[in-house]
């Protein structure tokens, strides 16, 4: 209903204007083209929004790491302090036992820099002038689907990351609390 509401409204500009009416088949298939030619536009900027926020997941992602990589220092520092200043007081008073300073977190983080080399697959899309087939674009959006897939993975990762440094932090703090009484 549309596209005839278009076909008449475009013959009576040209009656309008007194020129030739446009052919409706030829109306249609610009028509068409255009709507088609409007589709791979919006499909090339979904695919650059989606590239930005591929950009963009990887420099937090990078910047978790180095949180968790800082506050993994932080954490062997804690404990060498531990050994050496606590250390010799707790072996006075244990008398054969040992004290160790366990802090009761892993600092290996899953899906760190080695995994993340492997998530880093480049897809470019190609663009064409003509008109994609249907074939080509339900591939473009199987790929689009992937990529998102992909970045809600990254997403996962990065909060599994940012919550190990939330408990590393709040852990850390709570043993240079005890440490400065």
């Amino acid at each position: 209903m549309a596209e005839q509401n278009s076909y008449e409204q475009e013959c009576e500009r040209a009656e309008l204007l007194g020129i030739t009416p446009p052919n409706k088949e030829e109306f249609e298939r610009k028509q068409k083209e255009r709507l088609e030619h409007e589709l791979a536009e919006r499909e090339a900027a979904e695919a650059i929004v989606l590239d930005e926020q591929d950009e963009s997941l990887r420099g937090a992602s990078g910047k978790l790491d180095e949180l968790n990589s800082i506050l993994s220092s932080t954490q062997q520092r804690l404990n060498r302090f531990k050994q050496t200043a606590c250390g010799s007081l707790t072996n006075i008073f244990a008398r054969g036992g040992s004290f160790t300073a366990g802090s009761g977190s892993s600092t290996d983080v899953p899906g760190g820099a080695g995994d993340e080399a492997a998530e880093r697959p480049v897809q470019k899309q190609p663009q064409t002038i003509t008109p994609p087939t249907a074939e080509q674009v339900s591939a473009a959006k199987a790929a689009q689907r992937q990529k998102m897939d992909g970045q809600l993975d990254k997403l996962d990762a990065m909060i599994h990351k940012a919550e190990h440094a939330e408990l590393a932090m709040g852990q850390q703090t709570k043993q240079m609390r005890r440490l400065a009484k």
